[in-house]
């Protein structure tokens, strides 16, 4: 057997102070693990428990083993790890902010489908808080979204900046807000509901002017918001050209002309060609 699994034995032993418990632990016998403990003793050459009173504790000898077992097989995990990133670096993990329409999806399939249809990349529809775990765990090389607080926190983040569209506002279908471009006091008097998750929705100045005259509502997420907004006859501001609306509506602002700015962020040591690559054709195809 390994000597890995002696010290995974071993560690297990020492932490739950009981053979039996280790045993149930790793799904062998109090005896497979005893043995590979004797054996472990005999390699290092020394005994490696204290086993009076009916307490186990590590030896002198034991306490250094203990330390340095812990460093190997988190070793061996990050090799593990680090072979599974190499393994797959053929292929290039995508990952699209879920508030983003098809109208988008479209765009970076044509990319796709134009320069890379001979590689393997895999497309993922996740929100942005999700979205920054996963690169962060490298389980996505690039990410398409907009600037949020989840995103900022990543360490090592680098970004560029895809496209710049209008903001407007997303309301229900019966809404009793004015059809057409409508000015922020036409907004006066209306729910006005935000999410952390979707950046767009997040408009300081429009916030400071309207908050003496409209309650202005947390969302847990943009699924949420969007619901709130169509049943209680709300809205909320939102990128006007990729915004994925449900049964709402989109309408412009005459007298509020700000920006939302959609990024694709990535690791700095991320080292994919395809995805690198993806991305400087995605930004050529929306400039």
């Amino acid at each position: 057997m390994s000597s890995l699994w002696k010290y995974k034995y071993f560690i297990d032993v020492v932490e739950n102070r009981s053979f039996t418990k280790a045993g149930n632990i790793n799904f062998v016998s109090q005896t497979a693990i005893s043995q590979n403990i004797s054996s472990l003793e005999k390699n290092i050459g020394g005994k490696l428990l204290n086993r009076g009173n009916g307490d186990i504790t590590p030896t002198e000898i034991g306490e250094i083993v203990y330390n340095y077992a812990k460093d190997i097989l988190s070793l061996e995990q990050q090799m593990l790890h680090e072979v599974d990133y190499v393994k797959n670096k053929a292929v290039a993990h995508i990952g699209i902010d879920s508030a983003i329409n098809k109208r988008m999806w479209m765009m970076v399939e044509n990319v796709f489908e134009s320069y890379f249809s001979d590689r393997s990349i895999v497309f993922t529809k996740v929100d942005c808080t999700m979205g920054a775990l996963m690169l962060e765990s490298r389980d996505l090389d690039i990410f398409i979204g907009y600037p949020t607080l989840a995103l900022r926190q990543i360490p090592s983040i680098e970004k560029k900046e895809l496209c710049r569209q209008e903001i407007g506002i997303y309301v229900g279908k019966q809404t009793t807000i004015p059809y057409g471009d409508v000015s922020l006091d036409e907004l006066k008097n209306h729910k006005f509901y935000r999410a952390n998750q979707y950046g767009a929705s997040l408009q300081p100045e429009a916030e400071e002017y309207l908050k003496s005259f409209c309650p202005i509502i947390e969302s847990q997420n943009v699924e949420t918001m969007k619901l709130k907004v169509e049943f209680n006859d709300g809205f909320a501001f939102v990128d006007r050209d990729y915004f994925y609306r449900n049964d709402g509506e989109i309408r412009g602002l005459s007298d509020y002309k700000k920006e939302c700015i959609l990024k694709v962020y990535y690791k700095s040591d991320c080292h994919k060609k395809d995805a690198l690559a993806f991305m400087e054709k995605l930004q050529k195809e929306l400039r």
